[in-house]
């Protein structure tokens, strides 16, 4: 049996000591540069130095294309239409710790600095034509009638980054005809990068529609979120974020290492709750969404945990997990042609409104494309796959197992597989194979224990003796979830994971007397 992972088991006599590295946030030292103006909270006076910190308005008024603005810790307000409006090309630090010589010291964490809009106004404006950082703040308490209560930015190049925008609201259910767009953030037009920022607790809610109550962004050039957190956000469409790209041009958009977690649920200071895509819904786009979870999100109607229209997509490394839909529980997949979905695991998620015919798990409306190596288990709906409208998807390598029907292809649609593993036991499909569509099983099926290694907590990993292991195709995929190498001994494994071996070794503690 091959050895993939070693795990280590120091067993010392007289105790063991370990030495943890905790990451909290950006941190830098730097000596101060022509061109930076400093604030503070009680600012005073137009010399905005290290020594003599002015206002922050005054900081704004004086800034030119370059500078770079440092924030000392502390609570910032305002008055008119934002707490900050940005009109040239600058970067705005947090977090500055305020000592008045010496390195410029920065430390969010140690020195938090909030912009807060009071309930009464935005909390920053960005305006056009001009390239925004903006780093280690957090964002809150901002209102709109329309569109980023928290932030708004149109036509700009925008960096986000160990940003938190926090509870900001934007309501308008009660004036007719209304939409609203990303409470917590919006961007139009331009380009935005989002970094090591957290999109918590916003609320977008309108008589019409709403979207994207954390972050919305449409029709920008490119837009690039890596490890970013999305947490009990609210909107009818598109609870955590909301991306509209061009019908013509199909811009980029990535999305890494970031986790949604609670959105959709009402659990966000404003009334808005989830109606469809209760976490994200991209349109019109290239995307890239790779290792990425969403989990325990919420839309009482349909389009899933996450919603892809008309766009080419890869999927790759995700975990859509817990999730819960009236209609199509965990992936929805509109007029997406090409798609790559791969090394994916889509699990526990349910269909709440039983009344609805067709609840899958996963739905393929038109287009086409393929499923590498994927995990579709025990998801609480009709179906574990449903193809529909006219889509041919090829599936390879798939578990799929624990449904009422494993999968459903409507006439006039074709999927064909190779490599299944349906399950049997507790983890049988009550029927693996059905609708009046094109199915073809491939030469490679089988009905066997997946044998994963804790289900019930979330882990959907393959175990020892799982039916899975070395019996898949060879589908060009080099590696799995993880990152760890395809193959491992004797064949590709089905499913996202590529089994795992455990092994201790342990170690003998030698002591030496100075």
């Amino acid at each position: 049996m091959v050895v993939r992972r070693i795990i280590a088991v120091l067993t010392l006599a007289l105790g063991l000591t370990l030495g943890l590295l905790t990451a909290l946030g950006p941190f830098s030292s730097v000596q101060a540069a022509p061109g930076d103006l400093f604030v503070r909270p009680d600012g005073s006076g137009t010399a905005c130095s290290q020594a003599s910190p002015c206002a922050l308005q005054t900081a704004l008024a004086r800034a030119s294309d370059g500078d770079t603005l440092y924030l000392a810790g502390g609570t910032y307000t305002g008055t008119g239409a934002a707490v900050i409006t940005v009109t040239k090309s600058i970067t705005l630090y947090g977090g500055w710790n305020g000592a008045s010589s010496g390195p410029v010291v920065r430390n969010p964490n140690a020195y938090p600095t909030t912009i807060d809009g009071e309930g009464a106004r935005r909390g920053v404006v960005v305006g056009s034509n001009i390239t925004v950082t903006l780093e280690g703040f957090t964002i809150t308490n901002g209102v709109d009638a329309f569109r980023g209560a928290g932030l708004y930015a149109r036509d700009a190049h925008l960096t986000l980054r160990h940003v938190v925008v926090y509870s900001n609201v934007i309501d308008v259910y009660d004036t007719p005809d209304t939409y609203a767009y990303g409470s917590g953030a919006m961007v139009e037009g331009g380009t935005v990068v989002v970094e090591a920022s957290t999109f918590r607790a916003n609320s977008a809610w309108a008589q019409r529609a709403s979207f994207g109550g954390g972050l919305a962004i449409s029709r920008t050039v490119a837009a690039t979120v890596t490890g970013a957190l999305f947490q009990d956000n609210d909107a009818w469409q598109a609870s955590g974020l909301y991306f509209l790209g061009d019908p013509g041009g199909r811009p980029p958009l990535t999305l890494r290492e970031s986790t949604f977690v609670g959105n959709g649920r009402g659990n966000s200071p404003g009334r808005a709750w989830g109606g469809y895509a209760g976490a994200m819904e991209v349109a019109y786009a290239r995307a890239h969404l790779e290792g990425n979870t969403i989990r325990d999100s919420r839309a009482s109607n349909d389009d899933g945990a996450l919603a892809i229209f008309s766009s080419n997509v890869l999927l790759a490394r995700n975990v859509i997990i817990g999730n819960q839909c009236g209609r199509t529980s965990a992936l929805y997949l509109h007029n997406t042609a090409p798609f790559t979905v791969t090394n994916n695991i889509i699990a526990g998620n349910r269909s709440t409104i039983s009344a609805l015919p067709d609840t899958p798990a996963v739905r393929v409306g038109g287009g086409s494309g393929r499923f590498l190596h994927n995990t579709i288990a025990r998801n609480d709906s009709d179906y574990g796959v449903r193809v529909e409208g006219g889509a041919g998807v090829w599936l390879t390598n798939t578990i799929l197992v624990s449904h009422t029907v494993g999968i459903s292809v409507t006439a006039g649609s074709t999927a064909t597989l190779e490599g299944t593993l349906w399950g049997s036991g507790a983890w049988a499909n009550g029927a693996d194979w059905g609708g009046a569509g094109t199915i073809l099983t491939g030469t490679v099926n089988i009905w066997g224990h997946p044998a994963f290694v804790d289900p019930g907590g979330g882990n959907y990993h393959l175990g020892p003796g799982s039916a899975a292991i070395d019996a898949g195709v060879d589908a060009g995929v080099t590696a799995d979830i993880d990152g760890d190498p395809r193959p491992i001994g004797a064949g590709y494994d089905i499913g996202a994971d590529e089994a795992t071996v455990w092994q201790s070794i342990y170690l003998p503690l030698v002591l030496r007397n100075d």
